[in-house]
């Protein structure tokens, strides 16, 4: 069945046969999209030129430019270089028409006499995934942009602290203490957003191995809960524990699951209010566990939850939370920042051992956020 486009989708049909022209209009026209017809590849240029248009179905074959020069020209300019250009063609079997068309740059390639259903099988398709990678630049260029937002102010409380030190010989020694305190602390923040960034660039590459050992989850879980505690008590939440009787041993890198559990932690403390709880269980995916008969967890696993009554998480971010580049809207309640990373970071170690790792939250009705491990 057709699914009609949003309007805002804007098509420019390029050939000197009126006749193809009107076809191919009539037939966007009627799958909800807005058609711009052009006799010619100048026309063609004048009107991308001058309207926001999405996508072009261009003839090969015209009088003047034709239908490779009209591509040429459209990939010199910075507006329209990244405009996805689909060939109309007669002669598409034909190899070199074909590399020289992908040389320069072009999408796809339709074959004349043009079938309806592959025509919008193609634009759809091809509109779907210019959305997508336009989704994708906007984030990434989202997250450069707090990267140094959040670099910037403690590199000049760095360089700001480090002037006075070096050029006011009255401030006292206890001021002094005080500065290089605040340098430390600003060194600090910016080291774990650097090391945020590394752990993750490693991690997908697969450049670190897992150093798995036998483990027992519930100390690793526990210590992770003990270093957490200090950044709970200052804004009075409560940090508790349950643990099912009789966990088993898994086999697993302590450390990266250490890191884990401080990136869940940490991140239930930042989005809670003071005041509230944290509880952090862990369990068999079986019987009565903290997770039995949850989605998504392979018998038999040991699954651990960090539940918060924090904001929570609207139903449409959910399936983005653990998406690198991806900041939640809602800032920390406290204003704490950071890379974002976190989330990215804890599914890409917990699926290298095998688990699996999801969310269950609801805006203003806390967030819990399970992760299940093999036992082997």
């Amino acid at each position: 069945m057709p699914i009609s486009p949003p309007q805002q989708y804007s098509i420019i049909v390029i050939d000197d046969e009126s006749a193809n022209v009107e076809a191919l209009s009539a037939i966007l026209q009627g799958a909800g999209y807005t058609v711009f017809g052009a006799p010619s590849g100048e026309k063609g240029l004048e009107i991308i030129e001058s309207e926001q248009v999405d996508l072009a179905l261009l003839d090969i074959l015209m009088p003047g430019l034709d239908g490779f020069e009209t591509l040429s020209r459209i990939r010199v300019h910075k507006r329209t270089k990244d405009l996805p250009v689909i060939f109309l063609t007669g002669f598409m079997r034909d190899p070199q028409y074909m590399e020289r068309g992908f040389n320069l740059g072009v999408n796809e390639y339709l074959l004349k006499p043009i079938e309806t259903n592959e025509l919008l099988v193609r634009v759809r398709s091809i509109l779907r995934m210019t959305a997508a990678e336009k989704k994708v630049k906007q984030l990434q260029a989202d997250f450069f942009s707090m990267l140094v937002h959040d670099l910037r102010g403690p590199l000049t409380a760095v360089r700001a602290f480090a002037q006075l030190l070096i050029e006011e010989h009255s401030v006292s020694d206890e001021d002094r203490v005080q500065m290089a305190s605040m340098i430390e602390s600003a060194s600090v923040q910016m080291l774990t957003i650097i090391n945020d960034i590394l752990d993750l660039s490693k991690l997908e590459s697969q450049y670190v191995a897992l150093n798995k050992q036998p483990l027992n989850l519930q100390k690793t879980v526990e210590h992770s809960v003990q270093r957490m505690k200090p950044l709970a008590a200052k804004k009075s939440l409560h940090l508790t524990t349950v643990f099912e009787p009789g966990l088993v041993s898994i086999s697993g890198d302590e450390s990266k699951l250490e890191q884990v559990m401080d990136n869940l932690l940490m991140n239930a403390i930042k989005f809670t209010s003071d005041g509230g709880t944290i509880t952090v269980s862990a369990g068999m995916s079986r019987g009565s566990g903290p997770a039995a008969g949850k989605v998504g967890v392979d018998l038999p696993s040991l699954v651990v939850c960090v539940k918060d009554t924090g904001v929570g998480i609207a139903a449409k971010d959910i399936p983005y939370m653990f998406d690198k580049y991806r900041q939640l809207v809602t800032r920390p309640t406290a204003g704490e920042k950071g890379t974002g990373l976190g989330l990215a970071i804890c599914k890409n170690i917990v699926e290298a051992h095998g688990g699996k790792i999801w969310i269950e939250s609801a805006p203003n009705a806390g967030s819990s956020f399970f992760f299940s491990l093999p036992v082997t």
